[in-house]
């Protein structure tokens, strides 16, 4: 285990240095030193956080991943179609069970269901896929492969940045998404909920995330559950400064974002591949509960009518 992490920490230097001290010519040094953002939206409750989401992003012509599980897909399927149709990438999202040590036959139904439901609802390929704590193992691999599913989320492994590992011995990519430490609450991904649920406030995420980009990662993630970051004043807040800052170069969509050039590419055998299991938080104990945060007034369609 000790030489898996040092090949891969060294692979990681290697290919997230070079273009940062090089960048291409005819592109703006300055944009290149910044990271390259896109948020990720997780929603299994309603829609209003979601579609508030998706008006604000509308008017800044923005794109993310939407992590919609089956309940959503189900009672909600007009705003979900809404939502591919102005070029947001579906993820297909399980939230009942952590893949991990789950036999193969119930991971391959699971995700066969899912990834059909997004297609009859969305009209488009689901091509990301992830399950509880975005935990994954060989079985989802193997599952992700015979279903043409492209990528499967993963919990971070090296801090903030996020690495896209392209295992040997499968076509399926692994996004291992940004992670962060949080004093002494353990690591867990930079989203809103996560730091919520471990006792953090508005405020101190705030400062969580410009501490993270002050650490120059090459790719970032930004998640949020959508009933939280986009109803809760607080949390909006916190986002609203962040696409404002200037301090993130945001990525034209999710495939812009996966760009060789705009992150760290790691191929190795999958034995070589560090798997973040980490969880501490499976019962919130957040400083404010959910129900005792201002909500903030409802976005409406910017192209709708008056």
């Amino acid at each position: 285990m000790k030489r898996a992490i040092i090949l891969v920490a060294a692979a990681i230097l290697t290919l997230s240095g070079a273009d940062c001290l090089n960048p291409p010519d005819g592109t703006d040094s300055d944009a290149r030193m910044k990271p390259v953002g896109l948020i990720q939206l997780i929603e299994f409750e309603d829609t209003q956080g979601l579609m508030n989401w998706g008006y604000e992003l509308q008017q800044r012509g923005l794109k993310v991943l939407a992590f919609i599980q089956k309940n959503m897909l189900e009672e909600s399927p007009t705003e979900i179609k809404w939502l591919a149709d102005q070029g947001h990438e579906i993820a297909g999202g399980y939230g009942e069970q952590a893949f991990w040590d789950v036999d193969y036959d119930t991971q391959y139904t699971i995700m066969s269901e899912t990834k059909t439901l997004i297609e009859q609802v969305t009209g488009k390929p689901m091509r990301v896929f992830g399950s509880r704590y975005f935990a994954y193992d060989e079985n989802t691999l193997k599952a992700a492969d015979a279903l043409g599913i492209e990528y499967v989320l993963a919990r971070g492994t090296s801090d903030v940045e996020v690495i896209v590992y392209d295992p040997d011995e499968y076509k399926c990519n692994i996004i291992s998404v940004s992670n962060v430490t949080f004093e002494d609450m353990g690591r867990g991904s930079l989203c809103d909920y996560s730091l919520w649920a471990r006792g953090s406030t508005a405020d101190e995420f705030k400062q969580v995330i410009e501490d993270s980009i002050a650490k120059m990662p090459k790719r970032i993630m930004f998640a949020s559950h959508a009933y939280l970051g986009g109803k809760k004043q607080a949390w909006w807040d916190v986002y609203s400064s962040l696409l404002d800052s200037g301090k993130v170069r945001w990525a034209a969509d999710f495939d812009d974002w996966m760009k060789p050039e705009n992150g760290v590419i790691i191929r190795v055998p999958l034995s070589l591949i560090p798997v973040n299991r980490e969880v501490q938080y499976t019962t919130p104990t957040p400083s404010t509960p959910m129900d005792e945060l201002d909500d903030i007034d409802q976005i409406h369609n910017p192209c709708g009518a008056p």
